[in-house]
């Protein structure tokens, strides 16, 4: 077994941190704090950290491109992957990096319990995980999948014995955050910050910063104030509405770009009770009336989407129809912007049994997506000219995954969501957040509303075991469009990214959203 010289590496650590006060440091303002356990909540806006300091088998290009990475090539057939590591590479406590890490990090992250945003359906027909010696890791699958490559670049990567024993709190402090990225694990600070620094034994290009401090700013109008002022170099997260005032000001640039992020309205048609829905009188409807589709699509048709981007976004949105953003593997052309029409939803309403409306609570995040607060707002604005009684209730992400989750809580009625094709580059959103739910298949793993339809899960057995890429994407198309026509979920906009910069730096975007400090110049 590998020893782990935490002693050793939180020394290091100690000098490294007094040495950058004179070094040269790049300071960031971040719309989301991270959270340090690398395997309990699969998202973007953390794995944007985690690609500074630890390790990934595959990475992307700023055009979402699978790049090897730990892994320095790979192999595949109907039924395997074979990746093949980069020898001679250390982690920061000095242990050796090889195929025993990645077994045991991709295992954690896969049956890790009770994770908020779990990584398990990264790893949908996967049998088999093994190591076939030091540096050679095979991935045995039941079918072809044709993506695991560019899935893989998702999934953190730690010592096996840290993976194998480490708590949550072990990952706030040098014992747990253990690197082999550019930077290496300085200091964190809730609700404050996390500090990297440069990581002398990285094997690749050498990072321009000594130091990089993420400072946790939620706030949007803080976070604009402090790059305004001087105490950040940048800031993610620009709200639209704060665009002009920054150019406006000839000692910072904004920087934007495309995204593959698409934001939608979910809807819980899982419960027969739906737990946020009642009458006009405050009582419990027996029947949940989102499993109606009727009621699906007057919702839709309810909702303004130019609106939406024109008056809450600044016309730093595009809006769509459909969960997969233009260009990417799936998308259909035969999906336009939906139909703004809150007359026939009234007459949807009254046909399901529904003329005078419902009371219902919309649920969003305050803090995730750009300008989600406001976004829920108008939707809630919405709902109401066509009868509904609607309430909104925001709060802050760390909070709203947890209660959204079924599986965690209660879970919601109608709440805001986001998917970015991160995973694949393709409509993996079907198969993580469409796909019926089970728990012992591990499908469906981001299925908070519920949805179930056989045909779209028989179309997703399909499509991910198709290696031919004309083919498969064809048929993702085609799931889409059935996925749409039900009205399993409400499509808003895809995402702009908008970042901030004191000049003289530039910064370049990328499709996967993710803020990065190796971008900076």
């Amino acid at each position: 077994m590998k020893m782990i010289k935490t002693t050793i590496a939180a020394l290091g650590a100690l000098l490294a941190v007094t040495a950058t006060s004179q070094a040269e440091e790049l300071k960031i303002g971040m719309r989301i704090e991270a959270v340090m356990d690398p395997h309990y909540f699969w998202s973007g806006n953390n794995v944007q950290y985690y690609r500074h300091y630890l390790g990934f088998l595959t990475t992307l290009d700023d055009e979402a491109r699978v790049l090897p990475y730990l892994a320095e090539r790979w192999e595949t057939t109907d039924t395997s992957w074979t990746f093949h590591l980069r020898p001679n590479l250390t982690f920061s406590d000095g242990s050796t990096f090889d195929a025993e890490d990645v077994v045991a990090s991709y295992k954690r992250a896969r049956d890790y319990p009770n994770a908020v945003g779990s990584y398990a359906g990264l790893f949908n027909g996967v049998t088999a995980i093994e190591a076939v010696d030091k540096l050679t890791v095979k991935m045995t699958t039941a079918a072809p999948s044709p993506t695991l490559a560019f899935a893989m670049s998702q999934v953190p990567i730690i010592p096996s014995e840290i993976a194998t024993t480490a708590t949550q709190a072990d990952f706030t402090s040098a014992k747990g955050s253990v690197s082999i990225g550019p930077y290496k694990f300085a200091g964190f600070a809730s609700g404050r910050e996390l500090v990297l620094e440069r990581n002398p034994n990285f094997w690749g290009e050498k990072p321009k910063w000594d130091s990089v401090r993420f400072r946790f700013l939620p706030d949007p109008s803080a976070r604009t104030a402090a790059l305004l002022a001087g105490d950040v170099d940048m800031i993610d997260g620009v709200p639209p509405e704060f665009v002009e005032r920054i150019r406006a000001d000839a000692n910072f640039a904004v920087h934007t770009g495309p995204s593959m992020r698409n934001v939608y309205v979910n809807l819980d048609q899982g419960h027969e009770v739906s737990p946020f829905i009642t009458d006009n009188n405050g009582a419990p409807l027996k029947t949940n009336p989102l499993k109606d589709r009727r009621v699906r699509e007057a919702l839709s048709l309810a909702i303004n989407r130019e609106t939406i981007r024109d008056r809450v976004m600044n016309g730093l949105s595009f809006p769509t129809g459909q969960l997969v953003a233009k260009g990417l593997g799936g998308y259909s052309a035969t999906l336009g912007v939906p139909a703004y029409d809150p007359n026939k939803a009234k007459t949807l309403l009254a046909e399901a049994g529904y003329p005078d409306g419902f009371k219902v609570t919309v649920h969003c995040p305050n803090d995730r997506y750009v300008n989600d607060a406001k976004i829920c707002q108008a939707l809630g604005q919405m709902f109401s000219r066509i009868g509904l009684r609607a309430n909104v209730v925001t709060q802050p992400s760390s909070a709203y995954f947890k209660m959204v989750n079924p599986r965690t809580a209660s879970g919601a009625s109608i709440f805001l969501s986001s998917w970015s094709a991160a995973a694949s580059g393709e409509t993996d959103v079907l198969v993580h957040a469409f796909q019926t739910y089970n728990a012992e298949k591990k499908t469906g793993s981001w299925n908070y509303g519920g949805y179930s339809n056989p045909d779209l899960d028989a179309l997703i057995g399909t499509f991910t075991v198709t290696t031919d890429d004309t083919k498969r994407r064809a048929l993702e198309a085609k799931a889409m469009e059935l996925t749409m026509k039900d009205f399993a979920a409400l499509p808003l906009h895809d995402q702009s990214v908008v970042v901030a910069t004191r000049k003289p730096l530039t910064y370049t975007t990328n499709l996967e959203e993710l803020t990065n400090a190796l971008a900076v110049r």
